[in-house]
């Protein structure tokens, strides 16, 4: 055989094997991650009892490094974006109901130990990281299966050093005191200076300087403001001087005159 066709063979052969590996490279690439020993009915079995066995001690199991692909592929499945869509139009005319009002303030109470308390948590919280409350209550949110609160004041550091958990796992053991102080009842609605004029603030701004966390669009529907696209609320509803504990003198004090030397 010459040179020639002996070159040309071995082209043609490294060609292929080159085509080949390439081929299997993507192939691989598309076929999914099992752990060898995934279907083990062994495994799965130890899997049931470690899982029962962290339930019954109150940890949440973590998950395996080979299991982690497998886990995030059924997560994908089981979530929908249906449940993300918003029903809400920024622009739409509100109308508020007395019964839908008497529900949400018997619902807000519900949230609270007594009026004026912090709410509490009503989901289970690892009471460790203070931007994972953030991550979702710093602008908050509504969707048709979600409804998120905005925070009512500005960024403070210990989130649960004022709002606790509704139902924590680790209170349950722990007895607590019985006490009978009962709180003032919550207010229905602020007075007016004359009929159909703005209402007053009903209760104290102090924690509650964003006031859309109650009446903006994620709020309860009783309580929501007929008119959520005006940003300046106390431009029209004046706060209380008596809730606000707004000290006013008797005598207007005014700085000393500057002394001038002639």
């Amino acid at each position: 055989m010459s040179v020639d066709k002996r070159s040309n063979a071995a082209s043609l052969i490294a060609l292929v094997v080159v085509s080949l590996a390439v081929a299997g490279y993507f192939t691989g690439l598309q076929a999914p991650m099992h752990s060898p020993q995934s279907t083990s009915p062994l495994r799965i079995d130890e899997k049931k009892m470690h899982h029962a066995a962290s339930l019954e001690a109150g940890v949440i199991t973590a998950t395996r490094y080979s299991d982690m692909a497998e886990a995030t592929r059924k997560f994908r499945r089981q979530s929908s974006l249906i449940g993300l869509k918003s029903n809400v139009e920024p622009l739409a005319e509100v109308a508020i109901k007395p019964e839908e009002k008497f529900a949400a303030l018997q619902r807000r109470a519900e949230n609270r130990a007594f009026n004026g308390a912090p709410p509490t948590v009503p989901h289970p919280i690892d009471q460790r990281s203070d931007s994972a409350c953030v991550a979702c209550h710093g602008q908050g949110a509504k969707t048709q299966s979600l409804r998120i609160p905005r925070m009512s004041h500005t960024m403070l550091a210990n989130c649960t050093q004022c709002h606790v958990e509704s139902n924590a796992l680790h209170l349950q053991s722990v007895a607590f005191r019985e006490n009978e102080f009962e709180g003032l009842a919550a207010p229905t609605a602020g007075p007016r200076a004359y009929p159909e004029a703005p209402p007053q603030i009903p209760h104290s701004t102090w924690m509650r300087s964003n006031c859309m966390s109650c009446h903006g669009y994620a709020g309860l529907q009783g309580i929501r403001s007929t008119h959520p696209w005006r940003s300046n609320c106390q431009q029209c509803h004046a706060p209380s001087a008596s809730l606000d504990q707004t000290l006013l003198a008797e005598v207007p004090q005014f700085l000393p005159a500057p002394q001038i030397k002639e």
